[in-house]
């Protein structure tokens, strides 16, 4: 079996090599953790945000990027992603599971070290059997502060590896990489609402998907809510599934921004709405613009939701 740690490794190794050709600072904390800036303090670039994606689609994705045209010939970035492996490129890599803290500060990790630790609280862990083994560890953050000590310290003894061997790649909200790399989680942002609405995660084959681009905000709280926006009105994905029609239809409703009851209003409202916690949201909202399912046992094609052109023009540009 593949492990995601190593098979990411190598394009880990080619960022730090060209750091600052790509607008990145790397550094090594005293434990001998690793710390690739890719937007915290360093300006970052597009190219280090489609890295950034890559690696944390343990390398099985492959990240384009590319433009789209809105209403009144407005440009804006997208990326494209595709993948063959869904379930280890998203599942057990993409997705943000595994809580850190140390002291005051505390992030959520994604990445392919969350296949090593692998902890109860990570539930994307209870659809899957697979657990890397790797005695090196990658993680992705997205926070206003480097990684520290602590949160080696708390990587090394969840993930049984040495400080050494812990690979950090960081960067903040109001940064290029954070605006590529999280509408790079399209097909992530799918499959996590799939394992909420009871889709059989087994069936899926091959994924893709495009997404609009936020540009930065140097506002932290704007720029989430451009980000996110973008992935629930400006986000589609497919999927390759083998499956049964029925159980498609059903659930496929359940799967698009459009089955929130606060569907069509911006995520940075509902975020001040709900006193800027996550969690007294409707968790419905977290979902993407539109998906297509193409069922490779009966050749059919089921679509629900759609891409709202307006409402990426009013976050976006408030247009």
């Amino acid at each position: 079996m593949i492990s995601l740690n190593q098979n990411a490794l190598p394009k880990v190794k080619y960022v730090i090599e060209h750091a600052e050709a790509l607008g990145c600072r790397y550094f090594r904390l005293p434990s001998g953790a690793h710390v690739i800036d890719m937007g915290v303090h360093a300006k970052g670039g597009f190219e280090a945000g489609r890295l950034f994606a890559e690696i944390s689609m343990a390398d099985l994705g492959v990240c384009h990027l590319t433009d789209y045209t809105l209403p009144g010939d407005v440009s804006v970035m997208a990326v494209e992603v595709s993948t063959s492996e869904p379930l280890l490129a998203c599942l057990c890599s993409q997705i943000g599971g595994y809580p850190l803290s140390s002291g005051h500060f505390a992030a959520i990790g994604s990445g392919p070290g969350r296949a090593k630790a692998a902890l109860d609280i990570d539930h994307s862990f209870a659809f899957t059997s697979y657990r890397d083994t790797a005695d090196v560890v990658i993680f992705g953050i997205q926070a206003n502060e480097y990684p520290d000590e602590g949160m080696v310290a708390q990587v090394a003894r969840d993930c049984r590896v040495r400080p050494e061997d812990v690979y950090f790649l960081a960067h903040k909200t109001s940064s290029v990489v954070a605006s590529i790399q999280v509408s790079a989680r399209i097909l992530e942002q799918t499959i996590n609402k799939m394992m909420k609405k009871g889709f059989d995660l087994n069936t899926l084959a091959y994924a893709r998907g495009m997404c609009l681009v936020a540009p930065v905000d140097a506002d932290a709280e704007a720029a989430m809510g451009k980000i996110n926006d973008c992935l629930l009105y400006g986000g589609r994905s497919e999927f390759w599934v083998d499956w049964e029609d029925e159980l498609i239809a059903e659930i496929l409703p359940k799967l698009v921004t459009e089955s929130s009851r606060d569907y069509g209003r911006l995520f940075r409202e509902l975020f001040l709405e709900a006193e800027r916690d996550f969690y007294k949201m409707d968790l419905d909202i977290h979902s993407p613009a539109a998906v297509q399912i193409v069922n490779m046992t009966t050749g059919r094609m089921f679509k629900a939701g759609r891409i709202r052109e307006d409402l990426i023009l009013k976050s976006l540009f408030n247009r």
